[in-house]
Order: structure tokens, then sequence, then C-alpha cells
């Protein structure tokens, strides 16, 4: 059975749990598409500022379940193979772009594209039985849900490429000191509880000005300095109230 996302509130924060103990939560096509549709919903419910993400029982997730496609469909399967490949992705964009804070609490396993998952976050709490592997190259594949593009932001390019190219299982503490997590706890229930509470600190903040506090970060890795100074200003503007702000705003967005 593929691994489902259970969903839990509390108070302004909501929780997704992907619930698949016997695969180790792996990321099955209909767990992408479900990831992808909860974060949507969360944006659009007002009373919900912030997520945890995490993963059921001791396990974060061993990533992506590309042995389900092949033996679903078979390797020369082109169409589905891609199809199950767009399904991650709309799930990576949803995570990286969404206007919510997005927290992680890792246990266990984190691989492939689960370890990519969880540094799509915006913070990472993991338990010290936390284990991260980009095993792509040990599989035959490449890195997918986005790591490529995230890692090196991370943790700088030639770091990112020892993780890649060498394949080697990361622990809690020494994925803390390379920078891609924040907080190391003891135990998978510490970590959730740890998040939640991050979470629930910034949930007491404005929803929108944390949505545009995220937008600055995400411009700051792509665009100019003069674009951020741009930006700056127009949100700084916007969450001062101002409806002429809101247009410039809505304007700079859409180019």
């Amino acid at each position: 059975m593929a691994t489902t996302v259970d969903v839990v509130d509390d108070g302004c924060v909501r929780t997704l749990v992907m619930n698949g103990p016997m695969s180790l939560n792996s990321l099955a096509e209909s767990t992408a598409n479900a990831l992808h549709d909860q974060i949507q919903m969360a944006e659009r419910d007002e009373n919900i500022h912030a997520i945890v993400l995490t993963g059921a029982g001791e396990h974060f997730s061993a990533g992506g379940d590309a042995e389900g496609v092949l033996s679903a469909h078979g390797p020369s399967d082109d169409d589905a193979i891609l199809r199950f490949m767009r399904a991650y992705q709309r799930a990576a964009r949803a995570v990286w772009e969404s206007p919510l804070p997005i927290i992680a609490a890792v246990s266990g396993v984190a691989y492939g594209g689960a370890f990519n998952l969880a540094i799509a976050c915006d913070l990472v709490v993991c338990s010290r039985s936390a284990r991260f592997c980009q095993v792509f190259l040990r599989r035959g594949l490449v890195p997918d849900f986005g790591g490529a593009f995230i890692l090196p932001r991370i943790v700088g390019m030639q770091r990112a490429k020892e993780l890649i190219l060498l394949a080697d299982e990361i622990d809690a503490v020494a994925a803390y000191d390379l920078g891609f997590v924040n907080v190391v706890v003891d135990t998978p229930d510490q970590a959730r509880s740890h998040a939640q509470g991050l979470a629930h600190r910034i949930s007491a903040e404005s929803r929108l000005a944390v949505s545009l506090t995220k937008k600055l970060l995400h411009q700051s890795a792509s665009g100019s300095f003069p674009s951020a100074l741009e930006l700056e200003a127009l949100s700084q503007t916007l969450v001062l109230g101002s409806d002429k702000a809101r247009s410039a705003f809505e304007a700079f967005r859409e180019r």
C-alpha cells in the first residue's frame, strides 16, 4: 500500500504525516500528489500559519518508490516514469515555494528524494537517529526532488558534489555541522515536538510578513542586489498597509 499523507491540526499549525511505515514511508507518485495538494489546501486556509512535515513511526522516509514505478510499468515506459517525476517536481515546488513556513521533523532514514524533501523545507529538526544519504548514484539514478538545485545553496557546491557523488550516509551531528539541519534532539518524539514548537513560534507573527520574508530570502539566491532592495521596499510598504504598494508588488511579482 502506498504511503498516505495524514493531516493533524493543532491551532494554526498543520502537521503532515507521511504514513507508510511498512515501506519506511517511501514516496510513491500518489504520495507526492498528496503532499502537493495538502500544502496548497493549507495555504488556502487562513487559519493555518505554518506546516510541520514528518514521517510516521521511527523514520522520515526512505525516498522515492522508483522500484514501484518500474515494477508496475517496466523500465521502457517513459510516460509513466515522466509522470512520476512530474508529480515529484510539483511536490518539490509546493514545498520550496510555499508562502507558509514548513518545518521538517526528521528521524531515522531520509534517503534520496526524502533527503531533498527535508532540505526544501525552511527549517529541519532531527533526532540523533536521523541518517541522510544522497543515495541516487548507488541506484544508477540522478538526484531528484530538486536536490541538485537546493543542496549547493545550503552547503556550497563542493560539499554538495561530495555528498552526491560519494553518496555517503550522514548522521545527525554531521548534518548539523554541514548546515542543512538546524536543531538536533534526542528522540523522534522530541524532534516532532520541537518542530511543532518552532512552528507555533513563527505562527505568532504576521502571516503576510512571514510569507514576504520567505520571498525575500529566496530572491537573494537568484536575483540582483538592486532587485532584492526593490522587493524589500515594496514588501515593507505592503505589510504597512499601502494599497498603492499592493498594486506595485503584484506588478513586480508578475514580471
